[in-house]
Formats: structure tokens, sequence, C-alpha cells
């Protein structure tokens, strides 16, 4: 038998627990937080991957052609080949720059060479349109407007990319005029001055380095020299700002625009579909990942969600997701995952554990254990007939018993 007193004791010390449980909304189950990212996660997964699939089948080889995906890439490559600066990759279909090493590619007894006569090609032969008969290509001109002369591609050549001074004189520190006697052969390819002249000849290893250095330098993080230099004018503006050059680009934003439209018939009908129409189509708001996780969506104060919320809710929802298609894929990602985080931060931190769209449409994620009521006059009757209080509590009262406090479960006459 147990003792007045540690019974008295136990009623004490249970009491703010059986506090807490009559309070509680028993008809309102709220599930648990990984309850509710799961369920969401379970939807954006199938959608992207859908989406991802129908891009690899029936996108990329249909849906970007049919916008100019791959005439644009051909026409990218095409350009940049024909500037002396790329070559076709292996499988023909895109073009690679040259990477030439130090000793030995294509014929050319150092790399250095090999880089030098893609640049010589390309400032003197390919942007000169007096030698050049490729439409595509785009004169430079002088301050007076006038198109570049062949002698201006020259001294541009020798000035404004190898560093030459206007006087003629030698302030490269690798090269210098190719020379005849004494008169300079401006329309001749630089020459190694002496002293790495000797370097090169004797096989000096760092002489060499620093030749490739000089035209083409690549790190993990940046590329420099000469050679990238006329990668990007051959690019356009958006690669070097002194560049006239706008064919590449064009081309280059063609094939992006096509690749994005195609991206976007194919993920934007999978989002409609997981977050738009299965929501408007299920009972309670429902979608597939609510379905596996065992959640629904109601009205914030535990009724069925009226028919404004249970269509607004997902259309506030697909269009959160659809941001994420906007042409500028930066931006587009950048605003999702902003609104996102601001909504999972809503949800985690706020007292009624609410969302963004959620609190916009006053409406809330509960367990399918939950008791759901059409409207108030419904809660009514349920109410009486089972002898509830408002939040699903037995109508009780407390009474003073021996021994303490205790909680009578008969209905007060």
């Amino acid at each position: 038998m147990v003792s007045p007193l540690i019974s008295y004791s136990r009623n004490i010390f249970l009491w703010p627990f059986k506090i807490y449980l009559l309070s509680m909304n028993r008809f309102m189950v709220e599930p648990s937080p990984l309850k509710r990212i799961a369920s969401y996660f379970i939807d954006l997964v199938l959608a992207i991957s859908l989406g991802f699939i129908l891009f690899a089948t029936l996108g990329q080889n249909v849906i970007a052609k049919g916008f100019g995906a791959e005439e644009a890439s051909k026409n990218a490559s095409s350009f940049a080949v024909s500037s002396g600066l790329a070559k076709y990759s292996e499988d023909g279909k895109g073009a690679d720059i040259f990477v030439y090493k130090a000793k030995g590619l294509n014929g050319a007894k150092h790399g250095y060479e090999g880089y030098l006569n893609c640049v010589w090609h390309y400032y003197t032969e390919f942007l000169n349109v007096a030698k050049n008969p490729d439409e595509r290509v785009i004169a430079r001109t002088n301050s007076d407007g006038k198109a570049f002369t062949s002698e201006d591609y020259y001294r541009y050549f020798f000035e404004k990319c190898m560093g030459f001074a206007e006087d003629s004189s030698n302030s490269n520190p690798y090269f210098e005029y190719a020379k005849e006697g004494d008169n300079i052969l401006r329309a001749s390819k630089p020459v190694l001055n002496a002293t790495y002249q000797a370097k090169v000849d004797e096989g000096d290893e760092d002489a060499l380095q620093s030749l490739l250095t000089f035209f083409y330098n690549e790190t993990a993080t940046s590329q420099t020299g000469l050679y990238f230099d006329a990668i990007k004018d051959m690019k356009g503006k958006s690669y070097n700002a002194s560049s006239v050059q706008t064919y590449y680009e064009e081309q280059l934003l063609t094939y992006s625009y096509a690749i994005w439209g195609a991206e976007a018939l194919c993920l934007a009908p999978m989002t409609i579909i997981f977050f738009l129409v299965l929501p408007l189509s299920l009972k309670g708001g429902r979608s597939l990942g609510k379905l596996a996780m065992g959640v629904e969506v109601v009205d914030i104060n535990g009724f069925t969600m009226s028919t404004a919320q249970k269509i607004f809710r997902p259309i506030i929802v697909t269009v959160i997701h659809l941001l994420a298609l906007i042409p500028n894929a930066t931006l587009g990602i950048t605003i999702y995952l902003a609104i996102s985080v601001t909504s999972f931060l809503m949800m985690s931190l706020g007292r009624r554990r609410m969302n963004l769209h959620e609190r916009i449409t006053k409406t809330t994620v509960v367990d399918k254990r939950s008791i759901i009521f059409k409207d108030e006059h419904e809660k009514s009757l349920y109410l009486e007939e089972h002898n509830l209080d408002e939040k699903g509590n037995p109508l009780m009262k407390v009474s003073e018993v021996e021994g303490g406090p205790a909680i009578n479960l008969t209905k007060e006459e």
C-alpha cells in the first residue's frame, strides 16, 4: 500500500505535466520537423529526377536542337577553329584550344613556336578583313573610325600585344623585330632576341618554360598569357573589354538560351505536376511526399482548407520553385534559395511552426492522425457528442482528494 506522503508527493510532481496534457490540442497532431522536411524533399527529388530524365532523352535530342542549340554550337566552333586559336575536338562536336608542350607537338621544335604561330595568324591574318573574306569577322577601327589597314594590324600586334615600344626600340624581354640587314620587317613574325635564342639553342628548360608562360600559363584559378588574351579577344566583349568581335558570343548565347529552353520545358511540367496538380487533386492538399510521410494540409484553425486556400497554397509553392528556372540561372537559383532558407527558418524558429507560404495562406501541416473538421458547426457537434472541450480534452474538474490534488474524469453536473 502506497503511503499518503508518497502519493501526495507524486501528484505534486506530476501536476505541471498533467496541466500541460490538459492544455494540448488533441485534434491537431503536429508532425515532426523530419517528417515535414522529408515530405518536401521526396517531391523535389522526384520532380528534378524525372525532369532531367526527360531532358536527357527528349530535351537535348529534340527540343534543344529545335531551338537551334546544335547549329549555334557548330557555328561557334567553326569560328574558333577558323581563327587559328582552336582545333576540333576528337568527336568533332566542339572546339578545343591548343595546348603546346615544351617540346615536340605538330612538328614544332618548341612549344612556344606553336603559340606564336597561333597568335600571329589571329591578329594579322584572321582579323585582317583585307586578307580574310570571312564575313563573321568585324574589323578593328582607328580613332577616326576607319577600318584597320594591314599595317595597322601588324602595329597592333607588336605594340598592343607583344608590348613593343612605338619607337621600335626593344621592350619585350624575349622577342624583337625580324630584320633584313638594318631594315625592320614589320610584316614578319617576331624572332627571339640573341640572349634567349642562345638559351633555347642550348635547351635551357627554364628559358623554354618562361617562353611558354609568356604565351599561356594555366593555374588552378586563372589562365594568362598572350595566347589566352587572343582567345578572349575572339570570344568577344564579355571576355575582353577591348574586343570588337561579336559572332562567337552571339552563337554561344543562342546555344545557352536553347539549352535553357529545353531544360525549362522538361523541368517546369514536373514541377507543376508534383507541386500544383497533385496537391489540387488529392484530399487535404497532399502530394506524393505528404502521402508517403502521412501528413496533410489544413486551415490554421484546424478546419478543412477553403477553396481559396487549396488553390493558392500550391500556386505559391509552384511559383517559388519555377523561379529557379528563369533565364538567368544564377539569379533564379539565388532567389529560390533565399526564399527557401527564409521559409525554413520561419518554420524552425517560429512559435507556430509555419513557413512562408503557410503564413501567407494561413494553413499548416498536421499528422494524418489529426481529426479535421469541415467547419465550426461540425466541430461543435463532435465536442458535444463526445463531451470534450475546444482542444479535444475530456471535460473534467480538478478537486482536492485525500492525498493531494487529483483529476476527476467524470462530467461535472
